[in-house]
């Protein structure tokens, strides 16, 4: 081979390296910065999210803050307010059949048998009662002069209902239903159909009260059974037997 074609030879080859050479670098740079750019997003994408916890903790502890200071910030009355009311209660329980103990002269140790049966005849009791009663009332009430009377008191009348003072939550379905009957029979425009739907559902739930009768009965019984003669007169006249 020529020398003059093997010199050229050489120069193609080299300049076919070096143009290689220049290609993967240039590859390199750029696969190295396409690297670079997905890792800034990256960074920027976790930074961004950082932000959005930060933002909504400070959001929390803001209205944590606020909660605290409206908390803080509440009259003063209503707590004294509330300790008034439970300092009520505490006394209701501790004045609850105080006026049994004095009556009965127990010892303690009888009295505490004697308390919890007596609660079981209260309980029972409320639970089995659900007829009402009626009283008369008086109103003054103007006439007129075509009557020739100035005033006069005239009758009323309402209905009585034993278990007036117990909460909505402790009444019993035939209380509740005497409740009702007694708003249809108050009103004038309530139907015939009405008052038996009423009547049907007021006698079903008192056929109930039967058992609690019997077992109002065993459990005066069983009171019995812990007292002195001189005891037993005693809740007679206070009507707990």
């Amino acid at each position: 081979m020529p020398k003059r074609i093997l010199i050229l030879l050489l120069v193609v080859y080299s300049a076919i390296s070096v143009f290689t050479s220049h290609t993967l670098s240039q590859t390199r740079i750029s696969n190295q910065s396409t690297i670079s750019d997905d890792a800034a997003v990256r960074r920027r994408m976790i930074d961004a999210q950082r932000r959005k916890e930060a933002a909504k903790r400070r959001r929390q502890l803001e209205l944590r803050e606020k909660e605290r200071a409206k908390e803080e910030r509440k009259p003063r009355i209503d707590r004294d307010q509330q300790i008034k009311e439970f300092q009520e209660r505490v006394d209701k329980i501790r004045k609850e059949f105080l006026h049994e103990k004095a009556a009965l002269g127990a010892t303690e140790e009888q009295w505490r048998l004697i308390k919890a049966k007596l609660e079981e005849v209260r309980y029972f009791r409320d639970q089995s009662r659900s007829t009402v009663g009626i009283g008369l009332t008086s109103s003054s009430s103007s006439g007129t002069k075509s009557d020739s009377s100035a005033s006069q008191n005239v009758p009323t009348w309402q209905w009585t209902e034993p278990w007036k003072d117990k909460d909505p939550s402790e009444l019993t379905d035939a209380q509740k239903l005497a409740q009702q009957l007694i708003a249809l029979v108050e009103n004038n425009n309530t139907k015939p159909e009405q008052f038996r739907r009423q009547m049907d559902a007021l006698r079903k739930a008192r056929k109930e009260e039967d058992q609690i009768n019997m077992r109002l009965s065993e459990v005066k019984k069983e009171l019995r059974e812990l007292l002195t003669t001189r005891q037993e007169a005693a809740l007679v006249l206070m009507n707990w037997l």
